[in-house]
């Protein structure tokens, strides 16, 4: 019979009795004709191992073998795989182990890495590789404790065809070519969550927008990308103004091939931006302005894990839509914020079946997050900042926003730790708003902020 765990997270096997990963070198070879990465990992322990088994996330990889410090073969067991977690490797570690080091391959229908071919990128001359690792798929790229709740900092080698470009949301730390192949070197200082590890390798172009970023994509729209978000200094100083400095030393963007079925994803240092943004008259950089400010909601103050996904994008909008307030004026973000408020209607009905998915905190145990998706953690997230933000006054509010992304700075979150802070800044608050009612009761409670827009009662 196997000891209880003390689990971290839901969609993790991650064991908080075991030891937590710090940082991690990360090295894989590029396989396009098989859709395969063949890599290793080796992961770093905050503290020596006092001995024992580590679980570690995993999802259809085959593992070659696990190695200590040393060199020194370890025992490992690569359980069966269960439909939502996958297959939980557990790895014997031996006392004052600091580090370990697995050698694998990954599978071609891995959940994470989306394969190419010519014909799906706007070139139509060579493949395209890119990651999406949220919520819970980095697993299938790396064994790792794929939890929000562990944050950790890595280094990168990626192994590519010269003919392509690897890029990474990380410092890149140059590249090599040595006949057809060439090699790429990253690093991440800033210790982030295992959903925004991400790469992203195929014929790229780069061009500089301003002194701390860039934009990539393929060659043929560079152009219009750089025309497109000239303008993301601008966005950067607003969003300083509003919420402290950027703490991710660079903002680049990559634009994907037309295939790509997201708006965007905030992995930080490189956000990847879908090109039916490229309107050819900015009017659609609102989305740009959303994923910059997950640079503090969510990629900087992160939610614990899946349950508590609103404290990411239910601050996401509402910081969103205070830079789009700052750049272009209240009644533009009143626009957004009414539109936003017919989504999250459209979310209600989508859970009719389901109305416990209706709740900010929610419980996920033995649910899919991929599932659970909607935009009820976004606008209903936005709707109760908005009516905290009324019944407080914006001053008030801003300074509890402030302290909020201090005490949990490159940290983790769950929905009591907000609630906490806000009721010791301003006690009684909670109370006013009925916020038991926003947090745990589905649906929209009475007395919820409105926004009001001319343009949209126009049309």
């Amino acid at each position: 019979m196997m000891a209880a765990v003390a689990r971290l997270d839901p969609h993790s096997y991650a064991d908080d009795a075991q030891p937590r990963t710090k940082d991690f070198d990360f090295s894989a070879s590029v396989d396009f004709e098989a859709r395969v990465l063949s890599a290793s990992v080796t992961l770093h322990f905050a503290e020596p191992a006092t001995g024992g088994p580590l679980d570690l996330d995993t999802r259809a990889l085959t593992i070659t073998k696990v190695e200590g410090p040393e060199g020194n073969a370890l025992a490992f067991t690569l359980h069966p795989a269960e439909p939502i977690l996958g297959s939980r490797l557990e790895v014997a570690v031996p006392p004052g182990a600091r580090s370990i080091r697995i050698t694998y391959k990954t599978a071609p229908d891995a959940s994470a890495l989306q394969w190419l071919a010519p014909e799906q990128t706007l070139g139509k001359k060579h493949p395209y590789l890119f990651t999406q690792c949220q919520p819970i798929h980095a697993r299938s790229v790396l064994p790792c404790q794929d939890t929000p709740s562990i944050r950790q900092t890595y280094r990168a080698t990626m192994d590519v065809p010269a003919t392509l470009r690897a890029v990474m949301a990380a410092a890149s730390k140059g590249r090599t070519v040595d006949g057809p192949r060439a090699i790429e070197r990253f690093e991440m200082p800033q210790p982030i969550p295992p959903y925004l590890f991400a790469f992203a390798v195929g014929d790229l172009a780069s061009k500089e927008l301003s002194p701390r970023s860039r934009v990539w994509t393929e060659p043929s729209q560079l152009e219009a990308a750089a025309w497109e978000f000239a303008e993301v200094e601008a966005h950067l100083h607003a969003a300083e103004a509003l919420f402290g400095p950027y703490d991710w030393d660079r903002f680049d963007l990559l634009v994907m091939p037309p295939s790509f079925p997201y708006g965007g994803m905030e992995n930080p240092r490189l956000t990847f931006l879908t090109p039916s943004l490229l309107a050819g008259d900015r009017s659609l950089v609102n989305v740009l302005a959303h994923e910059l400010a997950h640079s503090w909601t969510g990629n900087l103050v992160t939610n614990a894990n899946a349950e508590h996904f609103w404290l990411n994008e239910g601050f996401t909008v509402f910081a969103e839509r205070r830079i789009l307030e700052a750049l272009e004026g209240a009644e533009m973000a009143a626009l957004h914020a009414a539109i936003g408020f017919e989504r999250l209607q459209q979310a209600f009905e989508q859970h009719d079946e389901h109305p416990e998915l209706t709740r900010l905190r929610t419980s996920l145990a033995g649910v899919d997050p991929d599932e659970a998706f909607s935009q009820v953690p976004y606008e209903k997230g936005y709707l109760f900042l908005k009516t905290l933000e009324a019944a407080a006054g914006r001053e008030a509010f801003d300074a509890i926003l402030a302290e909020w992304l201090r005490a949990h700075r490159f940290g983790v979150a769950t929905t009591d730790d907000f609630l906490a802070l806000v009721e010791r800044m301003s006690p009684g608050l909670l109370a006013r708003v009925d916020a038991k009612a926003w947090v745990d009761g589905t649906g929209l409670p009475a007395g919820s902020w409105r926004a009001q827009s001319a343009r949209l009662a126009a049309v």
